[in-house]
């Protein structure tokens, strides 16, 4: 959904800019992204059980990085159907249509970051990505 670079050096000539997280710790290429996770199938997936459509039953489904130097903050929003612990998703079950918001600020390694799930983590499941973002 989102994508945002927050930190830009300016192109003036004697001008400096720092970025430090809770006045500590520097912070360059801060991005904050924003995902939208969706069940677009036609089926439930469960996260719980014995019947689980998850690969590692009983302990969530992953999110996965790529160009990430350090996550700063992350959480899921807007849903009720979702927990998140260290970057893992935990549910009982995800209904067709239903959607979670991921959020995060994070320090990117030089590229655009990016946050992924992957597809041979749920059983027999489609991954698609579709990129809505500036439309």
């Amino acid at each position: 959904m989102e994508n945002t670079l927050l930190t830009q050096r300016p192109n003036v000539p004697g001008l400096a800019v720092f970025v430090k997280y809770e006045d500590m710790t520097p912070i360059e290429n801060l991005w904050r992204i924003c995902y939208m996770l969706k069940n677009t199938g036609n089926q439930n997936i469960v996260g719980e059980g014995i019947q689980s459509s998850l690969v590692t039953k009983g302990h969530g489904l992953p999110l996965y990085t790529r160009n990430i130097k350090q996550i700063i903050q992350i959480s899921a929003t807007d849903n009720s159907i979702a927990e998140l612990k260290d970057n893992t998703l935990y549910f009982k079950q995800w209904l067709p249509d239903e959607c979670i918001t991921i959020e995060a600020l994070v320090e990117s390694a030089g590229e655009k970051p990016e946050l992924y799930i992957d597809k041979r983590d749920i059983i027999n499941a489609k991954v698609i990505v579709k990129n809505n973002i500036n439309k």
